[in-house]
C-alpha cells in the first residue's frame, strides 16, 4: 500500500517538470518568471515618463547669481563715492579751521582786511558755519569805524602778506612732539603742532595723526566753551565731529553753548524767550557765560525784571510783582526792590481811573429866562 503510494507521488513530480519548460542558469543568473515586471518595463504601460525639471532650477540659480553681482557692485560704488566725499569734507574742515584759526590772530593784532579776506573764504566754502555770520560783522564793525588820519603825508609802505612760517623739521620729530602735547594736555599746542605736519607731509602716518587731531580739538573745544569762547568752542567741536564719533561730553558742551547764545540772541528783542531759555540754563549751570563776562544767572536776573515792565506797562501789576519778586531771589538790587514795593502796592490797591464829570443842565425857575441849550438838539423828540 504504501509502495504504491509512492509511486504515485513521484509519476505527479515527473509530470510537473515535463509541463515547465527548463531553463539552465550559469554563474551569477537569477531565475525570473515571465509575467514578473523588471526594472527596465513600466509598471503601468499607460503613464507618461516624467519630465526631468532639473534645468529649471539651475536657471534661477544664475539668475540670483548674477543679481547678487550687480547688487554688490552697485553698493561697493555708493560705498566708495560716500568714502570720497567724507574725505573732501574732512580736507574742506581742516582748510576751514586752518583760516579761522589766523583769523581770530589777524583781529588780535589789528588786521581785519586780512581776517575778512578769510572769513570770506569760509562763507564761500561753508556758509553753514556755526557762528561766522557773528565774526564776520564783527570784522565789519571795526572796518567802519573812523580812522583818524595825521594831517602829514603818509609814505605808503608795502605790507608783506602774512604768511605762517615753513617748519622744516622732519615728521617723526613732529610727531613725537605731538604726543608729547597731547600727554601734558597742551591741547593748543597739539592743534598747532599737527596743522604743521600735514602742510609739510600731508599722508604721514594718516590714521595716527587723525586720531592725535581728534583729541586735541575735542579737549580744547570743551576747553574754550568752559572758558567763555562759546563759538571758537563750537568750532572745534564741529571739526572734531567730522573726524571721529563724539562723546557725550563733548555733545553736552556744545549744546549749552548753542543754547546758551540762541538765549543772547533775543535780547532786549524777546524778554519771554530770554526768561525761557535762561531759566533752563540757571536751574543746571548758573555760572556759565560767554565772552562777555555775563552768567547765566544775571541774563536770567535782568531778563525777570525786564519782563516784569512789559507786564506793567500793560497794567498786569501783579504779573509784573511776581517777576520782579523772582528776580529778587536770585539777587539783590536797591533799584528793584524800589520797583517791585511799588508794583506790589499796585497789585494790592489797583490805581483807579478817574472818569470824565458829567455836563448838568440846570433847570429855569418861573420868572427867569431860560438859558440857550448847551447841545445840538437830537433829531428824535
Amino acid at each position: 500500500m504504501e509502495n504504491n503510494t509512492k509511486e504515485e507521488q513521484s509519476l505527479s513530480e515527473e509530470s510537473l517538470n515535463e509541463r515547465e519548460p527548463r531553463t539552465d542558469l550559469t554563474g551569477d543568473e537569477e531565475f525570473v518568471p515571465e509575467n514578473y515586471p523588471t526594472d527596465n518595463q513600466p509598471s503601468d504601460p499607460g503613464k507618461k515618463p516624467r519630465k526631468n525639471r532639473g534645468g529649471k532650477w539651475i536657471w534661477i540659480g544664475v539668475l540670483v547669481f548674477v543679481l547678487l553681482l550687480g547688487a554688490g557692485v552697485l553698493f561697493g560704488y555708493r560705498n566708495g563715492v560716500a568714502l570720497r566725499l567724507e574725505n573732501e569734507k574732512s580736507l574742506l574742515m581742516e582748510q576751514i579751521s586752518l583760516q579761522l584759526e589766523w583769523a581770530y590772530k589777524d583781529m588780535d593784532a589789528g588786521r581785519y582786511e586780512n581776517a575778512k579776506s578769510r572769513l570770506d573764504y569760509i562763507l564761500e566754502k561753508y556758509p553753514e558755519f556755526p557762528g561766522i555770520a557773528d565774526l564776520m560783522a564783527q570784522v565789519i564793525g571795526h572796518l567802519s569805524e573812523p580812522v583818524v588820519t595825521p594831517t602829514q603825508v603818509a609814505i605808503a609802505t608795502v605790507v608783506p602778506e602774512v604768511t605762517s612760517t615753513p617748519d622744516l623739521r622732519s615728521s617723526e620729530e613732529k610727531y613725537s612732539e605731538l604726543q608729547q602735547h597731547i600727554n601734558q594736555q597742551e591741547w593748543d599746542l597739539a592743534v598747532q603742532t599737527v596743522q604743521a605736519l600735514k602742510e609739510t607731509n600731508y599722508d604721514y602716518r594718516t590714521v595716527d595723526v587723525d586720531g592725535l587731531y581728534f583729541i586735541a580739538l575735542r579737549n580744547r573745544g570743551i576747553q574754550r566753551i568752559w572758558a567763555g569762547e562759546l563759538e571758537q568752542g563750537m568750532y572745534d567741536l564741529t571739526v572734531a565731529a567730522a573726524l571721529g564719533a563724539m562723546d557725550s561730553q563733548g555733545a553736552g558742551a556744545e549744546s549749552w553753548a548753542t543754547t546758551y547764545l540762541t538765549g543772547a540772541s533775543y535780547w532786549d528783542v524777546n524778554w519771554p524767550g530770554v526768561v525761557e531759555i535762561f531759566g533752563q540754563l540757571y536751574a543746571q549751570m548758573p555760572y556759565f557765560s560767554d565772552s562777555t563776562g555775563m552768567t547765566t544767572a544775571e541774563r536770567y536776573r535782568i531778563g525777570l525784571y525786564r519782563l516784569g515792565d512789559q507786564y506793567a506797562a500793560q497794567g498786569d501789576y501783579c504779573s509784573a510783582s511776581s517777576y520782579y519778586n523772582q528776580s529778587l531771589a536770585i539777587g539783590v538790587n536797591a533799584d528793584i526792590q524800589v520797583t517791585a514795593a511799588a508794583y506790589a502796592e499796585a497789585c494790592a490797591n489797583p490805581p483807579t481811573t478817574p472818569e470824565p464829570p458829567q455836563a448838568t443842565t440846570p433847570t429855569p425857575s418861573d420868572g427867569t429866562e431860560v438859558p440857550p441849550p448847551t447841545e445840538e438838539p437830537s433829531a428824535t423828540p
